[in-house]
């Protein structure tokens, strides 16, 4: 084997993740590109290809170190497959070296699935434009457009890193433990996946009108949907929806790594109300509490304390592994959901026409929205382990309630079947 690869390390959000994967939780996102017409797999693989050149980090394999895991370069091949897997699927074998990320298609859509140690929403998405372009390149010889000049930055920063000062930390909150919805889980470890398509111009008027952005309009249909199935005896617990935001927002920076913090909306309906006024309230305060500068720069300083304090990285990785596998337990009682707006994907004039619709969803131990848009078609996602959909149907029948229609499809009929292809939703 060749030696002296280069190797780079783990960015602060990334290390979380390879200690507490497994085969129920196996932290991978999918994002889902839908084309006007059957995707070509020769073609796929060609545009992966150049694709991967520009972003070298994908090349990247997962080792242990001694201290912390690191990526190091690999020269193993970039495949491009049907898909025969279910939805995000695991990724990471920790015995055994692979890429982070997984490539494959079916019928017309182009699927992009991604260990989060590797990258967020945000540079997968960068991902995927790119590929998604060469793909249109290649098939309908279409110029290559923004999404191609959006290549990694050649030093791919941690983000973290570069804006960690040790100064700027804040107090965590204390945090109460948070009603949880609990039943019996898919077969097999599957993810159920909702998918509900609706008009981009008709929801986000529908949020203007009630004074609040899409974000806050949906949590606190959410919500809603979260206090409809609680027992009588469960309601001294608050709802608690965890929601991930990109920092580049706020602190400038081309990495295509992580680089996401993470704000919590609670909800106490004994206290804060249960009518959806009262509620969509409490989001907004909650969201213009959090989402300032000075909060979030507290939060990277919180989060990338603990990985530069001199006493942690003294620490041996056999010894932090199970320290960080307890700390994402403990986290686990903290949330009720968890809601992810990725926002609205833009394509080249020319690539667009080609291209139905972007949707996102991950990998989850608990039922997560997560949305995005592209033209006027806004696609929400609803996956869950769980068999049960209540909070899923609640949630969606809120939009219709609301007068905005909502076209929904599953793939939950596929795994009750047992039938191997789960693109098919």
């Amino acid at each position: 084997m060749p030696q002296n690869r280069r190797w780079s390390r783990l960015d602060n959000a990334a290390k979380i993740f390879p200690p507490t994967t497994s085969e129920r939780f196996t932290n991978v996102f999918r994002f889902v590109c839908e084309l006007t017409e059957p995707v070509d797999g020769e073609l796929l693989q060609r545009a992966l290809e150049r694709t991967v050149e520009k972003f070298p980090l994908y090349r990247s394999v997962l080792k242990k170190g001694l201290f912390w895991y690191y990526f190091e370069e690999s020269d193993l091949p970039t495949r491009v497959s049907e898909e025969c897997l279910p939805v995000c699927a695991p990724i990471y074998d920790a015995d055994k070296s692979g890429l982070l990320f997984r490539v494959s298609y079916y019928r017309r859509r182009i699927n992009l699935e991604i260990f989060h140690a590797l990258a967020d929403g945000t540079g997968a998405l960068r991902f995927l434009r790119n590929m998604v372009s060469a793909y249109l390149t290649e098939k309908h010889g279409i110029p290559g457009g923004p999404a191609d000049r959006e290549a990694a930055d050649p030093e791919n920063p941690d983000a973290f890193f570069m804006y960690y000062d040790k100064t700027k930390k804040i107090p965590e909150s204390k945090k109460r433990r948070a009603y949880r919805i609990r039943g019996e889980r898919l077969p097999d470890n599957r993810l159920g996946v909702i998918e509900g398509f609706l008009s981009a111009k008709s929801a986000l008027e529908k949020a203007h009108e009630h004074g609040a952005t899409l974000s806050e309009f949906l949590i606190a249909l959410l919500l809603c949907a979260i206090r409809d199935g609680m027992a009588v005896r469960e309601r001294f617990r608050p709802a608690v929806i965890t929601v991930p935001v990109d920092l580049r927002r706020f602190f400038p920076t081309h990495t295509t790594r992580n680089f996401f913090g993470v704000i919590r909306i609670a909800h106490d309906f004994r206290k804060d109300g249960r009518e959806y006024a009262q509620v969509l309230a409490h989001v907004r305060q909650s969201f213009a509490q959090q989402l300032t500068e000075e909060n979030l720069h507290g939060i990277i300083g919180r989060y990338s304390a603990i990985e530069n304090n001199p006493f942690v990285k003294a620490i041996p990785l056999p010894v932090k592994i199970p320290i960080l596998r307890m700390a994402g337990r403990w986290a686990d009682g903290a949330d009720t959901a968890a809601f992810s707006n990725v926002g609205k994907v833009s394509m080249p004039p020319e690539a667009a026409k080609h291209i139905r619709l972007f949707n996102v969803f991950p990998g989850t131990k608990r039922p997560q929205i997560c949305l995005c848009a592209f033209g006027d078609t806004l696609a929400i996602s609803a996956s869950s382990p769980l068999r049960d959909t209540g909070l899923q149907q609640r949630f969606f029948r809120g939009l219709t309630g609301m007068g905005i229609p909502v076209r929904v499809i599953s793939n939950l009929e596929q795994i009750e079947g047992g039938e191997a292809r789960h693109a098919a939703l």
